[in-house]
């Protein structure tokens, strides 16, 4: 409340200065003018007619403009838009043409002694309401486009804001599972094989170091992003054993101007992982590939398990699917075939 209320006061005091300078613009051009008929010989009825026109336009226009600020506090658009239109039109009329009949009395007085007949306040309201339909068709174009450009970019704005929301909620979340089942695997170590539970601490604490380093960026460069999927890479093959086997691009040799969003490739990991089935059957195989250096592609053995009643499944990929909604116009590609599921990931550049 207090912004919407800071903002109509510096509306208001932005459309006063405007208001004041098209007075003074439009009184330096009567002048010069008045000056410029003077110094022509012309008689003194073509300045006084340029001065009452000019007096009508600024009456008009402030008049009206006024008109519309205050019944757009009384009784907005939004309300009732048959009421405040022909209020509108009524009232903005009856205005213009007051305005009208009392300068040109006024004018007509001051000039010839003599006060203008029936016929002639008759003519000059023809002519008047003839000026100020166009007129009044114009200040309401000009007025809804301004309206509908305002929320168009309100909308926008709304839309960014929830999208940003969104991400902010998504964004750099590792299943709680992974935590306890790592857990575990570390417990077991522990006492069979001390050196390789002090690696797997070591692996386990750059995940999570990673995971706190980059929770607030957007984008991450991709071989940093693979820097950080080897050590979570080595967590789940201490986990899985044989049963896993996990093919990775060499990081070093990646562009550092390639992008993605941060634990995008992690979490199309987990969510193979999470979808299949792991067994003895055969091992289960995950291949990651950069594509043409636009896409990174993450390739898993097809075994899909049956889904648990009242379990949503596919979060893993919607949350991506967002992130780069917010991020790009490219998203993600998926693709299903018999023996493999496939996911690639457009590779962002940073444009400055």
């Amino acid at each position: 409340m207090k912004m919407r209320g800071s903002e109509n006061k510096t509306r208001r005091k932005n459309e006063r200065k405007g208001l004041l300078l098209l007075g003074l613009i439009i009184l330096i051009l009567s002048v010069t003018s008045i000056f410029y008929l003077m110094r022509s010989g012309l008689e003194l009825y073509y300045l006084v007619s340029l001065l009452w026109i000019v007096t009508i336009v600024f009456l008009l226009w402030t008049g009206n403009k006024c008109i519309f600020n205050y019944l757009d506090a009384r009784l907005p658009w939004l309300q009732n838009i048959s009421k405040r239109f022909f209020l509108q039109i009524l009232i903005s009329c009856f205005y213009s043409l007051l305005c009208i009949n009392g300068t040109y009395y006024l004018f007509k007085v001051q000039t010839s002694l003599t006060a203008p007949d029936p016929a002639q306040f008759f003519v000059l309201n023809v002519y008047g309401l003839l000026f100020i339909i166009p007129v009044l068709a114009v200040n309401f174009s000009i007025y809804f486009v301004s309206q509908w450009k305002k929320a168009h970019l309100q909308s926008d704005q709304l839309r960014e804001e929830n999208l940003r929301t969104q991400l902010n909620s998504l964004r750099m979340q590792l299943d709680p599972h992974f935590l306890f089942n790592n857990l575990n695997v570390l417990s077991s170590l522990i006492e069979k094989a001390p050196r390789t539970a002090q690696d797997f601490l070591d692996k386990f604490a750059d995940v999570y170091r990673y995971v706190l380093e980059y929770k607030k960026e957007e984008l991450v460069a991709l071989s940093t992003e693979l820097e950080f999927i080897e050590a979570y890479v080595y967590l789940l093959e201490k986990r899985f054993g044989d049963q896993l086997q996990i093919e990775m691009p060499v990081s070093s040799t990646i562009s550092d101007s390639l992008y993605i969003p941060p634990l995008s490739l992690q979490m199309l990991i987990e969510n193979a992982l999470k979808h299949n089935k792991i067994s003895g059957e055969g091992p289960f195989m995950i291949q990651v590939l950069i594509e043409n250096e636009r896409w990174l592609t993450v390739k898993n053995t097809y075994r899909p398990k049956e889904a648990a009643p009242g379990r949503a499944g596919g979060t893993g990929l919607d949350n991506i699917r967002r992130r780069y909604e917010y991020l790009s116009s490219e998203n993600l590609i998926i693709r299903q075939e018999e023996s493999f599921f496939i996911v690639s990931l457009p590779l962002l550049e940073i444009v400055e």
